[in-house]
């Protein structure tokens, strides 16, 4: 016997972003040291981001966003039946944070599961969860993200101006009948896995000597040649996953009320947006504040337009996020409870 299908979307919200604000002046301790030569200017219109104290772990902000999260959607913590886990930086190697995130939150009749598609695992959650819940595996889903980028900088790099820190939450539930989520596109082009990774080497401000304690850590690195490349196929990719994404909901750009997305570079949000022909002001982004804030960067961005009021009921919202793979994750949803 087929189970009832029901209808899931996004019930609760919550943003949990650093009080502490690093402007462009903090460069002038560490100056970029690879800059580009067509380059001059390594900020790119970044004017300042956020950065998580050092006493604070990825899992305590996971925590206090998760919490916002399930308040803003009205539930009690024994309403969650599970969360799911992304953390850029998670507290060990192993295990993921899900576990400790569900029992720091108190949520005593969820489990708890970590998954990652890197940067675009927050739209890759929500497609889970809302096929989850609309099957009726799972009543309400709490889908928590964040990232430390402060904790793995090579500060002298000329990427790390954009990189900046955050954490936000969302619960899915169930909604009414016609919204929620509508429809969703992924795919990947696993010859770009080595663009972006984590080793441990020396920073290339600090000035070693052999006889003292080697200072290398871990710290994301990038090749450029692969980066180059991803970059420059990027509006093709992304604009070929969206396209993908409408036509199996029989839908056109022109369907589109609001577009929110993942932000990885200063022009890429709007060269997504453009190639699709959405006017800026059916969008929002906050590159400028906050940089790129991974996998955090879609639901940040979704609670500030929800703040400001851009977001209506009954508009079709499109979430689209590129991430270090490379991925590409689209759904489709239509707003409101």
């Amino acid at each position: 016997m087929l189970r009832e299908i029901y209808s899931a979307g996004i019930i609760g919200i919550g943003s949990n972003m650093p009080e502490q604000i690093r402007k462009n002046d903090f460069w002038d301790e560490y100056p970029i040291l690879n800059l580009p030569n067509k380059d001059k200017d390594p900020f790119k219109g970044t004017v300042e981001r956020r950065v998580f104290p050092e006493n604070i772990a990825p899992s305590d902000a996971e925590t206090e966003a998760g919490r916002r999260a399930i308040e803003d959607a009205g539930l009690n913590k024994d309403d969650i039946d599970l969360v799911m886990v992304h953390s850029m930086l998670q507290d060990e190697i192993i295990p993921g944070n899900a576990s400790l995130v569900q029992y720091k939150l108190g949520l005593k009749n969820a489990g708890a599961w970590n998954m990652d598609t890197c940067c675009s695992s927050f739209v890759t959650m929500f497609i889970a969860a809302s096929n989850l819940i609309a099957m009726g595996t799972f009543n309400n889903i709490l889908i928590i993200t964040s990232v430390f980028h402060s904790h793995m900088l090579d500060y002298a790099h000329y990427i790390t101006p954009s990189l900046g820190d955050g954490s936000a939450a969302v619960v899915v539930g169930c909604v009414g009948e016609g919204r929620g989520y509508k429809v969703s596109h992924c795919t990947s082009h696993g010859q770009y896995h080595d663009g972006f990774t984590m080793k441990e080497r020396i920073p290339m401000h600090e000035k070693w000597v052999h006889y003292k304690p080697s200072p290398a850590k871990p710290v994301l690195v990038f090749n450029n040649e692969i980066t180059y490349k991803i970059g420059k196929n990027s509006v093709k990719d992304m604009t070929e996953v969206i396209t993908n994404t409408l036509n199996k909901g029989e839908l056109t750009p022109q369907d589109i009320d609001f577009m929110v997305t993942h932000q990885p570079v200063y022009w890429a949000h709007d060269a997504w947006r453009e190639a699709l022909g959405i006017d800026a002001s059916k969008s929002y982004q906050s590159f400028k504040e906050y940089g790129n804030l991974a996998s955090s960067t879609i639901p940040v961005n979704l609670y500030e337009a929800r703040e400001k009021g851009l977001l209506k009921d009954d508009d079709m919202v499109l979430f689209a996020s590129s991430g270090a793979g490379e991925n590409f994750s689209v759904a489709l949803l239509k707003w409101g409870k």
